[in-house]
């Protein structure tokens, strides 16, 4: 006996197709009326308990929804494995996560940065401190997953390099994999540190953001000293995404427009980077005092949600590939994961980027055991989308888990305020990125020929 997903979306797509989705595989496909026809004779057959008169067609179909997970059988309780899942994922000690920020110094002066203008760097006693904590879990873990952060971290090359040379080092004597990645503004991600950045300090991944076409990204995010910042940071993306992998953030608040989306995709194509970078959308928010300032220019989750799904619609319409296909996650983000922290130069331990350099949102130091039992750990680690019936009976919980828990631990938000934008233009989204991803089968198809 077969049940019906919770988590099925299938919705028409243009003239007789349909797109299938299901949020707790993952998996995504499309159908032709027939198909579409014989899916619902299944779940009909199914919902009145008569499997035994599924035709031929009909069971062929069977095999397919069950290995994508749209139908499974009576037995299996789909939300109590997410559940489980996400325990699992939360307590899980096989890897070490930790986001560094080596100095909260930046050459930037970006007015909607939630840290401030704070400074500080990292100083030789917290180095060895962190080394000292890393090596006491190393021969437990599998793998050692660094995220360098700031401030901008490119300013404390010298550190990061002293750090990393220590880590491969003991990567090597206990057997883990060793993964890097970097989020920089970019201004000083020259050739030479890029080829640092891959070969010495093994970083395969960077994220970095231009906030709309060049005349208003340099308004937006000036360097300190004044000047414009976009073209040494796009001309840096040139050489850094034949090398690695680059992912464009652009941070969206309401000045945003269509005409200025399309003025950026242009000068990115224009620059050859239509094919060799990722590119997303982020909402900004007035996540602190530091950035309270802009909080009437920023979204909420919703109306963000249609103003995202119009700048996605111009990234198909102008060739660009999208690649945020909603996958289920064990947890929403490492606030939730026991084995992952965010370290300040100073050695404070947070569970948030919105908290860095806040020392009174700090759990603890890196200089002291930590405390599991500390209120700034508790407050957003115990928040569990399972313990509320809004998220148990949502159709996205899988790629959802609750949303942003800070989000719900600093305000009082209404129904969706802290939940992914998918809640809000999941069924959109899929058609573009389905849209996307047959116009790549058929550039793939034509290369071939």
């Amino acid at each position: 006996m077969y049940k019906i997903s919770k988590f099925n979306h299938i919705r028409p797509w243009g003239e007789g197709h349909y797109i299938a989705y299901n949020a707790r595989s993952g998996a995504l496909g499309l159908m032709d009326e027939k198909n579409y026809q014989t899916c619902q004779n299944v779940f009909g057959k199914i919902r009145n308990g008569a499997e035994s008169e599924f035709t031929p067609e009909e069971a062929h179909l069977v095999r397919q929804l069950e290995y994508g997970r749209f139908i499974h059988h009576d037995y299996y309780d789909e939300l109590e494995e997410l559940k489980f899942q996400h325990h699992q994922a939360r307590f899980d000690q096989s890897s070490l996560g930790l986001s560094i920020a080596p100095t909260l110094a930046c050459n930037m002066d970006c007015g909607y940065c939630y840290e401030g203008n704070k400074k500080g760097r990292m100083q030789p006693e917290i180095v060895e401190t962190i080394l000292d904590f890393i090596e006491t879990r190393a021969a437990g873990i599998r793998s050692l997953d660094i995220n360098w952060y700031g401030g901008e971290p490119l300013l404390a090359m010298e550190i990061i390099e002293d750090l990393t040379e220590s880590m491969l080092d003991m990567a090597e004597e206990y057997k883990f994999a060793f993964n890097a990645s970097m989020i920089t503004n970019g201004y000083l991600l020259t050739n030479e540190n890029t080829d640092r950045l891959l070969d010495n300090l093994k970083v395969s991944n960077i994220q970095i953001t231009l906030d709309g076409p060049s005349d208003i990204h340099n308004k937006k995010r000036p360097l300190k000293s004044g000047k414009d910042s976009f073209d040494t940071i796009l001309k840096n993306i040139q050489y850094a995404s034949r090398k690695m992998q680059v992912n464009i953030r652009v941070n969206i608040d309401k000045s945003f427009t269509s005409e200025t989306i399309q003025r950026l995709l242009n000068e990115l194509d224009e620059a050859g980077l239509k094919n060799n970078v990722g590119l997303y959308f982020g909402r900004i928010e007035a996540a602190t005092s530091a950035c309270s300032n802009i909080s009437e220019s920023c979204y909420g989750a919703e109306d963000f949600s249609k103003v995202e799904t119009d700048f996605y619609r111009l990234l198909l319409e102008n060739g660009f590939s999208i690649t945020s296909l909603p996958q289920p996650m064990g947890t929403v983000c490492f606030s939730q994961l026991i084995s992952s922290h965010l370290l300040d130069p100073e050695g404070y331990i947070y569970k948030c980027y919105n908290y860095v350099g806040d020392i009174p949102r700090a759990m603890g130091n890196i200089k002291e055991n930590i405390n599991y039992n500390h209120p700034n750990f508790t407050r957003l680690f115990n928040f569990d989308a399972f313990e509320h019936e809004e998220c148990r009976n949502c159709s996205i919980l899988p790629i959802c888990m609750g949303g942003c828990p800070a989000r719900r631990a600093d305000g009082d938000l209404k129904s969706g305020e802290a939940c992914e934008t998918w809640k809000h233009n999941l069924g959109p989204m899929l058609e573009i990125i389905a849209r996307s991803r047959q116009s790549q089968a058929q550039k793939a198809a034509k290369e071939t020929t």
